[in-house]
This record gives structure tokens, C-alpha cells and sequence, in this order.
């Protein structure tokens, strides 16, 4: 179904309105202006510059969920571990960004991609977090037994 309207200004027609359902992606603008008109949404249907667009936009929050990665282990303080809980809670997030949002509109060969890297990353962190507990706990079993020692010395 598709539906416009048009309305005429003296020597100009502007297009008031036009719905048609595309199925495609949905790009919105920041009021762009084509040709005297102000665009505020763009839909494309063309599968390559879809997958294209998407992978760009997947590309820049992995690289932002990279770049929380390294900061968070580069700090090695009792925050590292919760830091490393909020880079899996983006991970999460974008990994249901690209299931329910654009599971119907992206590549197959191309979702499976961006989810296997994210399962790669999202694995490392988990093992990084064991560590940090398990390296935790065994700091505090050795203060346990060294202030147990020094008791027993008196």
C-alpha cells in the first residue's frame, strides 16, 4: 500500500508525505536536505549496502568494546573485574541488537560472523573474570594463613 501527498506552492510541488512499506533498512537522518526537501528517513532495500552499513556500525561498537577490554585490563585494580562485567553487559547488548533488530534484514554469512566474534570475546572475558576471582581468593587464603602464622609465633 502505498500512499503520498502532495501539495502545490506556486510553481513548486513538495511531497507532504509518502508511506509505502519497504522492507528494508531503516536509516534515519539528522534532517538532511536533498534538493530543497528535508528528509528525515532514508529506506534501503539494495542487500549489499545494507550489509555494508550494518557491518560499519557493528565494526565501531565492537572496536568501542575493544577499547573498554584493554582499559580494563590494564587497570588491575579491585574495580578491574566489574569493569569487565559491564564490557560482557555490551556485548549482550549488542548481541541482541543484531539478533532481534537486524536478523530479518542482514545476511545470514554475515550475522553469523559478527556472533562468533562476539562469542570469541564475550569467552575471553569470562575466562579473565574466573581468573581474577580465583587469583583473588587465593590472595586472601594467603593472608589467612600469614596472620595465622604470626599468631602462633607469640
Amino acid at each position: 500500500m502505498k500512499s503520498f501527498i502532495i501539495k502545490r506552492l506556486d510553481k513548486h510541488l513538495e511531497l507532504e508525505e509518502f508511506n509505502y512499506k519497504f522492507k528494508g533498512f531503516k536509516y534515519k537522518t539528522n534532517n538532511a536536505r536533498l534538493n530543497d526537501m528535508h528528509v528525515r528517513e532514508i529506506t534501503i532495500v539494495n542487500q549489499e549496502l545494507i550489509d555494508v552499513l550494518i557491518k560499519y556500525s557493528f565494526n565501531k561498537n565492537y572496536k568501542k568494546i575493544l577499547e573498554m577490554y584493554l582499559n580494563a585490563m590494564e587497570d588491575e585494580s579491585e574495580g578491574s573485574e566489574g569493569n569487565l562485567i559491564v564490557v560482557l553487559d555490551d556485548i549482550a547488548r549488542l548481541r541482541s541488537i543484531i539478533i532481534k533488530k537486524y536478523r530479518t534484514i542482514l545476511s545470514r554469512k554475515l550475522e553469523e560472523q559478527f556472533l562468533r566474534r562476539l562469542k570469541l570475546l564475550e569467552n575471553e572475558l569470562r575466562t579473565k573474570i574466573i581468573d581474577i576471582r580465583i587469583m583473588r581468593e587465593n590472595q586472601k587464603e594467603n593472608e589467612l594463613i600469614m596472620s595465622e602464622e604470626k599468631g602462633r609465633g607469640r
